[in-house]
């Protein structure tokens, strides 16, 4: 079986506070787009991983690795599977890339192994991975809360065509969150998260009400990054914004040809760019599941 692992931006992240177990709560509106690695899975008595575009990182260190063996103890049944995943997707690039991976591969051994595990046990099984996973199981747009984990579907947005610039550096999340010098706080809610949600419910052009606190901190200590949001905005960029913690920025285009053109512009040998389409819930489980080579 071959399957698709997408990538997500976030159209919207506040960073709420510290909370008392360390972690900082959040508030944010995830958005599949089509940036994706690919997942191979093959009969097997064992598991086994195989990972082309990240050599660094040894099997069981793998989250699909660790997914595949969470699922497996939670069948309790002996399964196996030779798992190949081919990279597209960059590493710490704040796209949620190895999340995805993860996601894909709960949803992929589901069916591989034709397994009844239930979307509820394959959801504890994804936040137990990352905050970020969990959307990965729902796709198209998204409203975030806790850790990212608590998850309430939107309606599709209208699509939307970008191009995301990898500007070769990668940012930790622990320090982006340090940077941001946050006390503990009881905030549950963002004026400016209802705020962007009325101007898609409206439809108006919610693409203006884009923010995230991560740039406040990130962007001052990365110039890079500044660099990317600043050759995007160059390229007729209707608006640019940090993903996640970074270190990818993308940019809105009025077309697909613009986004593309945008893409093809980047002659930084560090850079990598690419062209994408934001993803409706639909399209995003056709196309993870639907198409083959």
């Amino acid at each position: 079986m071959f399957f698709r692992s997408f990538a997500k931006i976030n159209l919207a992240l506040a960073v709420l506070g510290r909370r008392p177990d360390g972690y900082h709560n959040i508030e944010t509106v995830f958005q599949a787009i089509d940036l994706s690695d690919e997942l191979d899975f093959r009969p097997s008595p064992e598991i086994s991983l195989i990972c082309e575009g990240l050599p660094d990182v040894s099997e069981k260190d793998n989250i699909v690795w660790k997914a595949a063996s969470l699922l497996a103890e939670r069948i309790g049944e002996r399964r196996g599977a030779a798992i190949t995943l081919r990279k597209k997707i960059p590493s710490g690039a704040g796209l949620g890339g190895g999340s995805g991976n993860a996601a894909a591969a709960l949803l992929g051994l589901r069916r591989f192994w034709n397994s009844d595990v239930s979307d509820a046990e394959l959801c504890a099984i994804a936040s137990e991975l990352g905050s970020d996973v969990p959307f990965f199981l729902m796709g198209g747009a998204a409203l975030g809360k806790g850790r990212g984990e608590i998850l309430a579907a939107l309606p599709d947005f209208q699509p939307e065509h970008l191009a995301v610039v990898f500007p070769g550096i990668s940012v930790s999340t622990a320090s982006a969150y340090r940077a941001l010098n946050l006390d503990l706080t009881s905030a549950d809610s963002d004026h400016r998260i209802q705020r962007f949600l009325g101007l898609a419910e409206n439809g108006s052009s919610w693409r203006a009400g884009i923010f995230n606190d991560f740039e406040t901190a990130v962007l001052p200590a990365h110039p890079e990054i500044t660099e990317a949001k600043s050759f995007l905005e160059k390229q007729g960029a209707i608006s640019t914004l940090l993903s996640g913690s970074g270190s990818s920025v993308f940019g809105f285009f009025f077309s697909e040809e613009s986004a593309r053109a945008a893409a093809v512009a980047v002659n930084r040998a560090n850079w990598r760019a690419f062209p994408a389409k934001t993803l409706t819930r639909a399209e995003y489980f056709h196309r993870m599941f639907g198409l083959h080579r």
